[in-house]
């Protein structure tokens, strides 16, 4: 029998990816997401997985996580308030009173979940691709504490340094994690915690 899963914030970069990972490996897939406008400016996304039942709503309403939890044996919790937007109020709303308020709810109903994955900080991802045209496609770490404490802010080729905002031939070409790259961590965390 198939396993039944939420994915909260399953519209934005993780939680899609998520999502259409569990849609491949045989899951049955409920996304709930508010479509936050500053960060789905054109509305529900095209990339949302057909396969999943999609529910538009805020996990800070009660009435819509606990419908969005009906049947559902593990949560994979991605929904956040992005930390660039500068209403530090609603960021504290959204992640840490929505997130605490979907525990209630589950312990309020003794719903059966088996498992919440929690989603960590962007910053374990890393700064994504970029091609060096020297050296092609390459996966540079998080920019060193010294670099940004002299106020480079650029990223930088970890072979020959060239930089992300250069704007010469030698300058990087930054493109979003690839779906493989990106696909290989989901496919670990899913079989690792669930």
């Amino acid at each position: 029998m198939a396993k039944h899963a939420l994915v909260t914030g399953g519209a934005g970069l993780i939680g899609s990816h998520v999502t259409d990972l569990l849609v491949r490996e045989g899951w049955k897939v409920r996304v709930l997401d508010n479509l936050e406008p500053n960060t789905h400016k054109r509305g529900k996304p095209d990339w949302i997985n057909e396969s999943a039942e999609f529910i538009e709503g805020d996990l800070r309403d009660r009435d819509t996580i606990t419908a969005a939890l009906d049947k559902v044996d593990v949560v994979f919790h991605e929904a956040a308030y992005g930390s660039y937007m500068p209403e530090v109020a609603k960021f504290v709303h959204v992640n840490s009173l929505g997130t605490a308020q979907m525990l209630e709810v589950i312990r309020e109903n003794n719903l059966p979940i088996k498992k919440i994955i929690v989603a960590s900080s962007q910053a374990v991802y890393s700064e994504g691709a970029g091609e060096c045209p020297e050296h092609g496609l390459v996966f540079p770490s998080v920019r060193p504490i010294e670099q940004m404490r002299k106020g480079d802010w650029e990223v930088h080729c970890p072979i020959c340094g060239a930089s992300s905002g250069e704007n010469r031939s030698g300058s990087l070409q930054w493109h979003c994690v690839t779906r493989a790259r990106t696909d290989r961590a989901n496919r670990s965390l899913i079989h690792t915690l669930a």
